[in-house]
């Protein structure tokens, strides 16, 4: 059985569901156990939720997260945007029962675009997870400022294969809780400075093409628009594509790969839902893009 944990709140049910789905189209249905974990999740919420994981024949299991759980953390980064459920990824190994050995984590804003067995399999003997660089090359301020040697990278926290067993047995839940308390001015990105900072010695990395940001679809800074990245072959075939800045559910979203997004929410009750049904949006999308139909500003995005 595969476990996989989603944490939301009542927002991102939609993208919730839409990542579900993208889960399901490209794995075995049977053999996926989805973990939602949220507080206080309306109960319409978990209806649609629980119909969509049953119409494909998977099972799903529903927590609710004791505030106490999370009292000690504040959102520093994207506190306008953001809330406590960031957190929430610190606090799974004490929430799913004591047989699930190993979850795998995943932000609200992927989508699964194959199977996942490889990633699943990785080998966690001795480690508290399995990460994806955030980055093709390391930031050293991250590091940095997290007081560890720029040589151990730096993970994004949007897809985690999580070793239960390893945080359990090493109470990894209450030093989450004890490092954020003695590092304050550390912890800028909330959970993902909180986790690189305390388990950067404790992780394996993985490839890639596990959690294709969009930052890597991105032409940098100095190069011409006939530029392109050595790392093709992972961003023209994501096995997870994260939607880590824009979102395509945004009017100004510019993703060359937003569409994906949409043929999986077709997929969901949300069928046909977009930002750009409205006017105004439509009008804002218009604007925003004029000076690069007008080529008075170069794309930023590589063209696929």
């Amino acid at each position: 059985m595969m476990h996989i944990a989603l944490t939301i709140d009542h927002k991102f049910v939609r993208f919730c569901a839409v990542t579900m789905v993208s889960v399901l189209k490209n794995n075995r249905p049977q053999d996926v156990t989805f973990h939602i974990v949220s507080q206080s999740l309306p109960q319409a919420d978990c209806d649609i939720l629980a119909r969509l994981a049953s119409s494909y024949g998977a099972t799903i299991a529903f927590y609710d997260v004791p505030e106490e759980k999370v009292s000690g953390y504040v959102i520093r980064w994207e506190g306008q945007r953001l809330s406590k459920v960031v957190f929430y990824r610190c606090v799974l190994s004490s929430l799913l029962p004591a047989t699930v050995s190993k979850v795998l984590y995943m932000d609200c804003d992927v989508l699964v675009l194959s199977a996942l067995d490889e990633l699943w399999n990785t080998n966690l003997t001795g480690v508290a997870l399995a990460g994806i660089p955030d980055a093709i090359q390391v930031n050293p301020v991250h590091c940095k400022r997290l007081g560890y040697d720029v040589s151990y990278n730096y993970f994004n926290g949007g897809v985690l294969l999580l070793n239960l067993d390893y945080w359990r047995e090493h109470q990894i839940e209450e030093q989450c809780v004890r490092y954020y308390q003695r590092y304050p001015d550390r912890v800028i990105y909330n959970d993902q400075d909180l986790l690189n900072g305390l388990l950067h010695e404790h992780k394996v990395l993985v490839a890639m093409k596990w959690d294709v940001q969009e930052g890597l679809y991105r032409i940098p800074k100095g190069k011409n628009a006939c530029w392109r990245p050595p790392y093709l072959e992972t961003i023209l075939h994501p096995a997870i594509l994260h939607y880590s800045s824009r979102k395509p559910w945004q009017y100004h979203c510019m993703h060359p790969l937003r569409h994906l997004y949409f043929e999986y929410q077709n997929l969901t009750p949300w069928k046909g839902e977009h930002v750009l049904n409205r006017f105004r949006p439509r009008l804002h999308r218009f604007i925003h893009l004029l000076p690069y139909t007008l080529g008075l500003k170069r794309s930023k995005y590589l063209k696929l």
